[in-house]
């Protein structure tokens, strides 16, 4: 248990959850949902980004975690250093946010099999955004 008040990496009170969070549609097949709206100037094009993940196929098997608050996952936003989705889905949130960001196979790794990724998959990512650097 985190506490009250408490996300995944620690930070107190940062974040205010969403009731009945609803998926928003960004083109090209992705979607977004926010479940905890952080705090903060939203995260811009070309800033490093650190943030914690879990990574899901469509039949709910995790293909890739990065939840360990002393070593986030760390991109600089919309430089292509992700794939596409990844990309658009973490633009615009604040830090302290939760966001579930449904990534079609054409945003994502396509007809390409990448580790234990089938090719044409639909990924879904569970992220938090705990730092804009």
């Amino acid at each position: 248990s985190l506490g009250p008040g408490r996300n995944s990496a620690g930070l107190a009170g940062v974040g205010q959850s969403v009731r009945n969070p609803k998926p928003r549609h960004l083109g090209g097949g992705l979607s977004v949902k926010d479940t905890m709206i952080g705090t903060g100037p939203p995260a811009p094009l070309g800033r490093t980004v650190k943030l914690l993940y879990e990574g899901t196929l469509k039949d709910g098997t995790v293909f890739d975690k990065k939840d360990k608050a002393r070593s986030p996952f760390t991109f600089r936003l919309g430089l292509r250093e992700v794939v596409a989705g990844m990309d658009k889905g973490v633009e615009g949130m604040k830090v302290g946010g939760h966001r579930e960001i449904k990534i079609p196979p054409a945003m994502g790794y396509g007809n390409k099999a990448v580790g234990p990724i089938p090719p044409n998959s639909t990924l879904t990512f569970k992220v938090e955004l705990i730092a804009i650097v």
